[in-house]
């Protein structure tokens, strides 16, 4: 299989490496010239802990991106233990008046319900390790992170599911999220800028959700494959908290990714 476009630029760094000072990416990049995505995705999480610069972590991101672009991930070798399924992780930064946080969730399927998860982030911080794992109809089960007020960073972010006296870790190399301006609000209208993905990736996707401001609940919900609102049902615009969020998947293995970039406000705020 040919390299896809996007990725030829690391290519040709890897081409010239000669003439270049060394890096700790160019196992990385010998990799990536050699089409063996799985290999540079390993090293990728290898070479993390030596990277000493801006430079050299923004490169770091740039050869993700290349692994990334092939297969869209699913060509990486992360598998899940037979006890778990549709295992997915998702990154979210959600803007509010006058407040930004981001927040990880951890979902999935899976006959157990003495499911237990952590998550170790780039910068040693934890998250999961304090929180309930909800359990839901036909085996679903679902975990939130506390909430994080700054960025979450590129880097190697190292999962751990435990049930039944097993335990199982997988190190993942992501991009984070942090700064994302896919969609925003001016004078009531909502604007959206469509985030790009590699063209193995699924298009981008829109969310609509309506939550009772009094306990959160949902109580309507909708999606658009062509990120176009669809319009607000008949509500009491006073009691109802209403969000829209742009999401963007992509794969490691067998764990699927996602970043959101969700924005909440009363439905008053968001009539339009």
């Amino acid at each position: 299989m040919k390299l896809p476009l996007s990725a030829l630029p690391i290519i040709a760094t890897f081409s010239v490496g000669a003439t270049l000072p060394q890096t700790p990416l160019e196992p990385v990049y010998h990799q990536l010239f050699n089409q063996r995505s799985d290999l540079a995705n390993s090293q990728l999480v290898d070479v993390w802990p030596r990277l000493n610069s801006e430079t050299q972590r923004q490169a770091w991101k740039e050869a993700l991106n290349a692994v990334v672009s092939r297969q869209c991930g699913k060509d990486l070798s992360t598998a899940v233990p037979e006890w778990l399924d549709d295992l997915t992780l998702t990154l979210m930064q959600r803007d509010m008046p006058l407040n930004r946080i981001y927040r990880i969730t951890l979902s999935g399927n899976s006959p157990r319900h003495d499911i237990s998860a952590a998550l170790m982030l780039p910068d040693g911080k934890k998250a999961f390790a304090a929180m309930p794992v909800q359990y839901e109809a036909e085996g679903e089960f679902r975990v939130e992170s506390e909430e994080f007020t700054q960025p979450l960073s590129e880097g190697v972010y190292v999962l751990t599911v435990s049930s039944g006296g097993q335990q199982w870790q997988q190190p993942l190399a992501l991009q984070g999220v942090g700064g994302l301006t896919q969609i925003q609000l001016h004078d009531r209208a909502i604007k959206i800028n469509i985030p790009q993905v590699s063209s193995a990736c699924p298009k981008p996707w829109l969310e609509q959700t309506l939550l009772n401001r009094s306990d959160y609940n949902q109580i309507w919900w909708a999606k658009s494959d062509q990120l176009t609102l669809v319009p607000w049902p008949s509500k009491s615009v006073e009691s109802v908290w209403a969000t829209v969020a742009v999401v963007s998947a992509e794969n490691r293995g067998s764990v699927a990714i996602r970043t959101e970039h969700r924005l909440a406000d009363p439905l008053a705020t968001m009539k339009n």
